[in-house]
């Protein structure tokens, strides 16, 4: 069982994420604690010392950032909630922390709080919330992500991602060294999440690195030949943009 507490701004959301948890989450979670701002939840952190936060991402004043950064190295897991899609869902997303996006939908809290549960299962805070601090600020650049899988998270270089490969609602890392990896995301939360990374979808089904094309092979979309020797097929049209990130 997980102690936790909400933190978040609009009372309407607190009372309906607290009823989602009461009425379908009571097994896994004991809701002990409530804040509205980043005062009242660093209060209620250290009252409570919860297991589980769930923390709105912007919030006036401060934001759900700068409270992590103000705990400093945290001993709870961390499930932002939040209604914006833009920066700090990337920046989530590459710290493996998780996220609900407003309205909050009982199966992704239900799949939520299982992951916190397996990321628990590892050491205390493993870097994550340090990691996503850090990628929030302005210019950072991130060189490695917490890749979900059935067992739980692995963390991945980004220069070791050669492409990924699309499986039905799972995707395939196929890495340097021969290695794969199952992920148990699809391939479009990946291609969003290296968004600006160095990473190009040049197929319906295939994400690839740039820095690990080495040949492109002319034709009505062509094909890439990649550095473990893979040659894919490339889409007529995603041919101009990869065009484009080629130099051509």
């Amino acid at each position: 069982m997980l102690n936790a507490i909400l933190i978040d701004d609009e009372a309407n959301a607190r009372e309906k994420l607290g009823f989602m948890l009461e009425q379908y989450c009571a097994a896994s979670v004991k809701l002990v604690g409530q804040a509205r701002n980043v005062e009242e939840g660093l209060a209620a952190i250290a009252t409570h010392r919860p297991q589980l936060v769930f923390l709105d991402v912007e919030m006036p004043g401060e934001s759900g950032f700068d409270l992590l950064r103000r705990v400093g190295r945290p001993d709870f897991a961390v499930v932002f909630t939040t209604a914006h899609d833009h920066y700090a869902i990337k920046a989530i997303k590459f710290a493996a922390v998780d996220y609900l996006l407003k309205p909050i939908d009982v199966d992704q809290l239900r799949e939520a709080i299982a992951r916190v549960v397996e990321m628990r299962t590892g050491p205390a805070g493993d870097g994550r919330i340090e990691q996503l601090v850090e990628s929030t600020r302005q210019g950072a650049q991130v060189s490695s992500i917490s890749v979900p899988a059935q067992n739980g998270f692995v963390r991945v270089k980004l220069s070791d991602i050669i492409w990924c490969e699309a499986e039905r609602y799972f995707t395939i890392f196929h890495l340097v060294g021969g290695s794969e990896l199952v992920a148990t995301r699809p391939l479009g939360e990946f291609e969003e999440l290296l968004d600006g990374s160095g990473f190009v979808r040049v197929h319906h089904g295939h994400l690839v690195s740039m820095d690990h094309i080495a040949r492109y092979i002319k034709g009505e979309g062509g094909q890439v030949v990649m550095s473990d020797g893979t040659t894919l097929d490339v889409s007529r049209r995603k041919k101009e943009e990869l065009m484009k990130r080629l130099g051509k």
